[in-house]
């Protein structure tokens, strides 16, 4: 799934939300590989509403 949802991002099909999607709920990917396709860090977004 990595290899492909990379292809995509590159391909620009999926933007940086999407991918994150990918990430979290469904954990296609792991946080380490949003951050590897994408080149920014991932900051899970629950810590981010929540302030953890």
């Amino acid at each position: 799934m990595f290899e492909r949802l990379k292809r995509l991002y590159n391909a620009g099909r999926l933007n940086d939300e999407s991918l994150r999607a990918a990430v979290e709920p469904n954990a296609w990917i792991t946080p380490e590989q949003y951050e590897e396709i994408t080149g920014k860090p991932y900051n899970d977004p629950e810590s981010e509403e929540t302030g953890e």
